[in-house]
């Protein structure tokens, strides 16, 4: 299946947002609207990389995007820890995986304004909390409170 006029628009302004922010994030799949999404490395501010892949739903923009990260796997947590065990937990902004990979909580309310730019960045600081997680042990929210 593919996108509609109107997407198509809406993806072609994603991408150049995307191209000038997060220029290490492909396109995979962008003609298939079953099968799109993005991918790309982020490096955290203590030097270690991450991949994220965000879902871009077929009905995009009115649904909530699904992100998860792909790179390391399995994503280790505190001493270790496979964060996946963590499943759907409020105060560690995880979701039940998807495709195996841990799913990251980016927005609790969607709105089709919201710019997969803005997903990413979410991503981005999630990583920063996770960093944070990795070294004293304190859930991801002790380090996201202040985002509501």
């Amino acid at each position: 299946m593919s996108w509609n006029q109107l997407q198509r628009q809406r993806l072609a302004l994603e991408k150049e947002i995307l191209n000038t922010y997060f220029p290490q994030f492909s396109w995979i799949n962008p003609i298939d609207s079953n099968n799109t999404r993005i991918e790309g490395e982020v490096k955290t501010n203590v030097g270690n990389v991450y991949k994220l892949r965000v879902y871009v739903p077929s009905d995009f923009p009115n649904s909530l995007p699904d992100m998860v990260v792909i790179y390391p796997y399995p994503l280790k947590g505190y001493q270790g820890q496979d964060m996946k065990r963590h499943e759907t937990s409020s105060s560690m902004h995880t979701l039940t995986p998807r495709d195996g990979y841990l799913k990251i909580c980016h927005y609790r309310d969607w709105l089709p304004n919201i710019t997969l730019y803005k997903v990413v960045l979410k991503g981005r600081i999630w990583l920063e909390a996770l960093e944070g997680h990795k070294r004293t042990g304190q859930p991801i929210d002790a380090f996201l409170s202040h985002m509501q």
